[in-house]
């Protein structure tokens, strides 16, 4: 072959050559090549070659030799949030499979790295969920996926707790935060030894904060004799669902659950969040003590949240001559606009209550405001969410509402939390979902710890004599009675210019 011929040749090896050099050399680093500058990471800053959504089957997943089990902080610097909020936006709304498996509805970058660990690949579980966590490190789901993954590689004795959290749905936001929550403290007892000696895993089920999957999921944890105890439901509709499962003899602890009757379904339901009654109560004073009179009262009857809080509401309201009048709204509909015109002997309403999650406060708050109707609005704790001002916008502008936990507020070791978390992940700020679900988990890991026997009644024994030594929580001791946790505060939140502020506590 004469050398003109070998000319095109020679071209087609070199561009392969730096072709091939530039994609792999970010992972992999040739002996002797010096790191190509578009793989330099500056803190704060991410590669400018590396895709905001990765291949989700790499061709060549690196195996770290020896993985750092629990990570403070990821080996990418990320850049700080620019807003508060400490959710991470890995928004997975699907509803096309009703399934509690949380790979099922997915999108397929984070599945596959689920699918790796289901099907025992333990090392490229490993690498996959590093290379993810490194670019973003508030997904709380892909850091127990390869917390536990880490656990089954190195063949250690565990100690294993249930999850029943929405990954996927409308409610996925309120997962997010619930997930951070526990994976945080399930690093935390990693880092220091685990329990009894042993690493703790997380058996994750996706029940989308709906009462039958809610029920499948439990099902399936009873079913699980490795399974101690379990966080969640979150929701108080899918939690009474489950509980008379659990009530076999499984205790689970519902972060964010409010509903009474809760308190009085079996000795194996517990829930961190102060009671409908209590949040009623509250709210009712506000009310009165910025004279409003006149409340419609607007509730979905068949959410267990929202009927017991409006319940609580008008009865409370009562005891301060408020006349709050309840008015039904459908799933996902609006109430009958009837409500505002209810006083129709005596001037208009001068406030609303409205008693859902932050996508009915949003939408029923819209739909107001373009009737003409300006009057302030009151709501309780499941409307605490960024996406509440995303999508109810000008609307729920004044709006109150109660939570029991705001970074800027100064309760029993709330600053410290803050702190740890925000050094955990990448500066986010946690919400009152992520404080909960930390205390959630850390009480169970804590109720395993004391028990006499490692066993499902050693553990509820446990639990129950917090009492007489309180564990410390992020605003309150952890101390349980058959209403929920004893003596938490209440928080009062209002959006002002678009932010959801703290302006005090309530008992």
């Amino acid at each position: 072959m004469n050398a003109r011929a070998l000319i095109p040749l020679i071209v087609v090896a070199l561009a392969a050559f730096f072709g091939y050099s530039q994609y792999q050399s970010c992972a992999i680093t040739l002996p002797g090549l010096p790191e190509p500058a578009q793989c330099r990471v500056t803190p704060g800053t991410q590669t400018t070659n590396q895709p905001t959504t990765p291949d989700p089957t790499p061709t060549t997943p690196s195996t770290p030799t020896t993985p750092d089990p629990t990570p403070t902080t990821p080996s990418t610097t990320p850049t700080a949030p620019s807003s508060p909020p400490a959710t991470g936006g890995y928004i997975e709304a699907s509803l096309t499979k009703a399934s509690t498996n949380p790979a099922e509805n997915l999108r397929p970058d984070r599945a596959v790295i689920f699918e790796a660990f289901n099907n025992k690949n333990y090392p490229e579980t490993l690498s996959l969920a590093g290379a993810w966590l490194n670019a973003r490190p508030t997904d709380a789901l892909i850091a127990l996926v390869r917390s536990n993954a880490l656990a089954r590689q190195i063949n250690q004795p565990v100690i294993t707790i249930g999850l029943s959290v929405p990954t996927s749905g409308k409610t996925v936001q309120a997962g997010e935060a619930i997930l951070q929550g526990v994976n945080m403290a399930v690093q935390e007892a990693n880092q220091a030894g685990g329990i009894r000696n042993k690493r703790v895993v997380v058996e994750i089920l996706n029940d989308q904060n709906d009462r039958s999957l809610a029920v499948q999921a439990a099902s399936s944890l009873m079913g699980n004799a490795n399974v101690l105890g379990v966080i969640g439901p979150v929701n108080s509709s899918a939690a009474l669902a489950a509980a008379d499962i659990y009530n076999t003899g499984l205790i689970h602890i519902a972060p964010a659950a409010v509903n009474d009757q809760l308190g009085s379904v079996g000795p194996w339901t517990y829930r961190l969040f102060p009671t409908a009654n209590t949040q009623g109560k509250a709210l009712a004073k506000i009310a009165k003590a910025r004279g409003l009179t006149r409340i419609p009262v607007y509730f979905d009857s068949k959410d267990a949240y929202s009927k017991g809080l409006a319940d609580a509401f008008v009865r409370d309201a009562a005891t301060q001559n408020i006349s709050a009048v309840p008015f039904e709204f459908p799933k996902d509909g609006l109430p009958d606009q009837a409500g505002m015109d209810v006083f129709a002997d005596s001037p208009a309403p001068d406030g609303v209550f409205i008693s859902g999650t932050h996508l009915d406060v949003a939408r029923i708050a819209k739909s107001l405001s373009e009737a003409g109707h300006k009057v302030p609005l009151l709501t309780g704790s499941a409307a605490y969410s960024q996406e509440l001002l995303t999508v109810g916008g000008a609307a729920v502008e004044g709006l109150t509402m109660l939570t029991t936990f705001h970074a800027s507020i100064d309760l029993e070791n709330s600053k410290a939390f803050t702190k740890t978390f925000q050094a955990r992940y990448g500066g986010g700020t946690p919400n009152a979902r992520a404080a909960q679900a930390y205390d959630s988990t850390r009480a169970l890991l804590e109720a395993i710890k004391r028990a006499k026997t490692v066993d499902r009644a050693g553990v509820r024994t446990a639990l129950e004599g917090f009492a007489a030594n309180p564990p410390a929580g992020v605003t309150s001791k952890l101390v349980f009675n058959k209403g929920g946790i004893v003596g938490r505060p209440l928080v009062i939140i209002e959006v002002k210019n678009g932010k959801l502020v703290a302006t005090g506590t309530a008992q």
